[in-house]
C-alpha cells in the first residue's frame, strides 16, 4: 500500500474480530514504530505488548481506576469506552516514555524537551497505526489511559511513564471517514 493511501484509509477501529494476531505481524507494526523520527534521535518510546490474561489484568487496573475517579467526582470522558475496546482487542500495545523525564524537567528548556519527547512518541504511534492498516489490521490510538497510569506503570514494572495505548487486531467494522476541517481553516500561507 502506498503511504498516501494508508493515510487516507486509516480509521480508528473500535470493534475487533475475535481472532489472534500473529507475533510476526505485531513485530512488523512495532518495527514501523521504532523507525519513527525523534528529536536528537533520542527514541524516547518503549512498547509493552499485552495479550490474553495479562492484557485483561491491565485493563482491569484501568477499570478500577475509572471507578475510583468517578467516586471522586472526576470526569472520565470516554475512558470507559476505551477500556471496553482495550478489553475486546486481541493486542494492546502500551506506549511509555523510556526514561520518564517528562514530569521531571522544569523551566523553559525542560518544557521544550518534554514537547520534543511527546512529539517523537506521537510520530512513533502514527507509524504503528499506518503499519497496521498496511498489514490488514485495525488500530485505535487511546490517549485516555491516565486515570490509573501509576497503577498500570507499576503493573508493567515501570517507575512511571504511561503515555498512551494502541489497540490492535483484525477490524470488525469499516467506519466511514470522519470529517476534517478544510485546508483554508487550518493552513495560513505566510508569503
Amino acid at each position: 500500500m502506498e503511504v498516501m493511501q494508508a493515510i487516507a484509509d486509516r480509521r480508528s477501529i473500535r470493534r475487533f474480530e475475535d481472532r489472534p494476531v500473529s507475533r510476526e505481524l505485531i513485530e512488523k507494526v512495532l518495527d514501523a514504530g521504532i523507525k519513527a523520527p525523534s528529536g536528537k534521535n533520542k527514541q524516547p518510546w518503549r512498547f509493552y505488548v499485552l495479550q490474553g490474561t495479562k492484557k485483561d489484568e491491565l485493563v482491569g487496573i484501568m477499570e478500577r481506576g475509572l471507578v475510583q475517579a468517578k467516586a471522586e467526582g472526576r470526569n472520565t470522558g470516554s475512558a470507559e469506552n476505551s477500556a471496553r475496546i482495550m478489553r475486546q482487542a486481541p493486542v494492546l500495545i502500551m506506549v511509555v516514555e523510556s526514561d520518564w523525564t517528562l514530569a521531571e524537567q522544569g523551566g523553559r528548556m525542560g518544557r521544550a524537551l518534554n514537547l520534543v519527547d511527546i512529539q517523537s512518541i506521537g510520530a512513533a504511534i502514527q507509524n504503528l497505526l499506518l503499519a497496521a492498516i498496511d498489514l490488514g489490521l485495525g488500530s485505535l490510538w487511546i490517549c485516555d489511559v491516565l486515570h490509573a497510569a501509576d497503577e498500570m506503570a507499576a503493573f508493567l514494572g515501570l517507575k512511571g511513564g504511561v503515555v498512551a495505548a494502541v489497540s490492535l487486531g483484525y477490524p470488525a467494522e469499516s467506519p466511514a471517514a470522519r470529517s476534517r476541517k478544510p485546508m483554508d481553516e487550518v493552513v495560513t500561507w505566510v508569503e
